[in-house]
């Protein structure tokens, strides 16, 4: 069991007994990347006027346990350490019996700072589900349009409708199956990749409530997600195309191979160009799709900085549209950037009943890479 699979199973058993109470329950967050430090972010909040202990020296992707309130409406105050005015003020109507997340959001700069309240209360999922529920609280443009994202799987596909959600917006809760996500946050028409969440289990959060908030602004704080009430995910470098151009082996003379990166699928394809042993070319593509009847068995398969593909032999062809060209599968290459660099690395050739050989490489032409 994974820390973030451990930390799911602690906090919906600690939450699961707190409906018996009739009070309203309030969670505190805090998503707002209005200074560059983690420290310049922390903030004090008062509740009608008054200092609430549990709610000092908050910071950015801070986020507090269910609090009771009795019904009524409350002034919320938030006010930066060493300051004595607020910075974001809002005032709510809480109800006996339901529960809330108000979380500061926006960044001062390129979308105002404000406090946002959702209803957490949702119907029980069905046996072998949880309700799902992504906010996007990263302010990271100032015109509205510009901070629309889509929600995919790492292969590209979209999520419940979810292609074109800009800053504030939430999907509202969703029913779902409770198994393992690999989700990713992209761009409108899912070219870029913004940020890619690391594979993460949900099944021990079956029949309870997940709210992931999308959160930072790229020129204060980083992009990141947020699980409430799991705590923040883990991320994966998001594919992008550092990786494109074409690269020779160290080993070889003239040879060497073509990569080019799919962002959209997490994918990964190309050509190694080689010799045989009398000299003559051989004409290889790869693939980290994984092609079975020409159809993807296993989406994706790049993370930006390793890929195993299968390699394909491709022999005939010619001038006229008649010639026939033939691919088979013949081994696999896994190929692995150096840490921090997008112009070396290595690549793992297996050829179908023989060993692994390991080549180094490096990058001929590399036009996309920022080094």
């Amino acid at each position: 069991m994974n820390k973030t699979t451990a930390a799911i199973s602690t906090v919906l058993l600690m939450f699961g007994s707190s409906t018996a109470f009739a009070q309203a329950k309030v969670a505190v967050a805090h998503f707002a990347p209005f200074a560059d430090t983690i420290d310049g972010t922390a903030v004090n909040i008062s509740v009608n006027g008054s200092p609430v202990d549990a709610l000092q020296g908050v910071k950015f992707k801070d986020f507090t346990d269910y609090i009771d309130f009795a019904e009524g409406e409350y002034t919320i105050d938030v006010i930066p350490v060493g300051a004595t005015d607020p910075a974001i003020s809002g005032t709510f109507n809480l109800t006996d019996g339901m529960s809330y997340t108000v979380y500061a959001a926006g960044d001062g700069t390129k979308q105002d700072l404000e406090l946002r309240a959702l209803v957490d209360d949702t119907t029980m999922p069905a046996a072998g589900n949880l309700n799902l529920r992504i906010v996007h609280a990263a302010p990271f443009a100032a015109d509205l349009d510009a901070t629309a994202v889509s929600i995919r799987t790492d292969d590209g596909t979209v999520v419940a409708g979810l292609s074109n959600v800009p800053y504030n917006a939430d999907s509202g809760f969703l029913e779902v199956p409770a198994v393992e996500y690999d989700l990713k946050v992209a761009s409108p028409d899912g070219t870029v990749n913004y940020f890619d969440i690391a594979p993460v289990d949900l099944s021990v959060a079956a029949g309870g409530d997940i709210t992931v908030y999308a959160v930072g602004d790229i020129m204060n704080q980083p992009l990141g997600a947020i699980a409430f009430p799991v705590g923040e995910l883990e991320l994966e470098g998001p594919v992008d195309n550092s990786t494109n151009g074409t690269f020779e082996i160290v080993q070889g003379s003239g040879t060497g191979f073509n990569f080019q990166p799919i962002p959209a699928q997490n994918r990964a394809i190309g050509q190694w160009y080689t010799y045989d042993m009398d000299g003559n070319p051989i004409f290889f593509t790869f693939d980290s799709c994984q092609l079975m009847d020409d159809a993807c068995s296993n989406p994706g398969g790049f993370d930006g900085m390793m890929a195993t593909t299968d390699l394909y032999l491709n022999t005939g062809g010619g001038s006229s549209e008649d010639d026939v060209v033939t691919t088979e599968k013949v081994g696999e290459i896994f190929f692995e950037w150096d840490e921090d660099s997008c112009l070396t690395g290595t690549a793992e050739v297996t050829l179908d009943g023989e060993m692994p050989v390991e080549y180094d490489f490096a990058a001929l032409v590399a036009s996309f890479c920022s080094e």
